[in-house]
């Protein structure tokens, strides 16, 4: 079977329209939190920008060598960067799947609310409807929920690769990588960030869910069609959509996060899966 990303990039293919197949990237920022990227038909989406995963960024010409067409790649085809989410090399990688975000919109916006269950404006969190006695699985440190796990006093673990994110009084929920498999068999619910697709990892994060569990991909990352994360067991991909293209590249050169994304140039939307 292809990779997850590979299959939906296949379906942008085959299934956008005509006249989204012209577009060109008019603005392409990488920004520390977050890749943004504006088209010429006014479309726009944004990635992870795994940073940390780049030790060799302190070096000037390995890094160059990581970016050589910097500076040259507006008005480059959209088709022909949607191609860089299948790229081994980090920082492409954040480029393609923002580019695959931005080149979803259309489609979103038509099959939205009947093909994809599209809800507005809803925590993708919410939409589990986690009860008190399920176990979750926590792919990546997301505070907020952590925060809200406490509260509710479920069971839950944490899987990430950077402990430092993670505070002390946090470490006892932690379950290194190597551990994943196991912790998700112990999971009713499963929510994770798009982190995962853009260091291309989520494959075989897929590969562990069941059926029975309950499964999300959270975060401005997860703003694409859906099709091929449904087949593999997602059940909601919830990401953002964004209403001000050039406020969003502005925030992003500025540093902005996700927060700042959500405040002042998008709103949050949520795809659920149809059975």
């Amino acid at each position: 079977m292809a990779s997850v990303i590979g299959e939906t990039v296949d379906l942008l293919n085959k299934t956008s329209d005509a006249s989204y197949k012209d577009a060109r990237i008019e603005d392409l920022v990488i920004g520390i939190f977050f890749t943004g990227v504006k088209l010429s038909t006014g479309h726009s989406g944004v990635a992870f920008t795994p940073i940390g995963e780049i030790p060799e960024a302190v070096c000037c010409p390995t890094t160059a060598a990581r970016m050589p067409q910097a500076g040259e790649l507006d008005g480059k085809p959209a088709f022909e960067v949607l191609a860089y989410s299948l790229d081994q090399n980090v920082l492409k990688s954040a480029m393609g799947v923002a580019t695959l975000n931005a080149l979803s919109q259309p489609i979103l916006k038509k099959d939205g609310p009947t093909k994809y269950g599209m809800v507005k404006e809803t925590d993708g969190f919410d939409l589990l409807k986690i009860q008190p006695n399920e176990t979750v699985s926590l792919i990546g440190a997301f505070g907020p929920y952590i925060r809200r796990l406490k509260i509710m006093g479920n069971r839950f673990f944490i899987i990430e690769k950077n402990t430092q994110t993670l505070r002390p009084e946090e470490m006892k929920y932690f379950k290194p990588e190597v551990e994943m498999a196991s912790a998700l068999q112990e999971s009713h619910v499963v929510i994770m960030t798009g982190t995962a697709i853009v260091n291309h990892t989520i494959d075989a994060i897929l590969s562990c869910l069941s059926w029975k569990q309950r499964a999300a991909i959270i975060g401005p990352t997860a703003s694409m069609v859906p099709d091929a994360f449904f087949k593999r067991g997602i059940q909601i991909m919830a990401g953002i959509s964004i209403n001000d293209p050039d406020r969003m590249i502005q925030i992003l050169k500025q540093g902005g996060s996700g927060y700042h994304l959500l405040q002042e140039c998008s709103e949050k939307i949520a795809l659920n899966f149809q059975r």
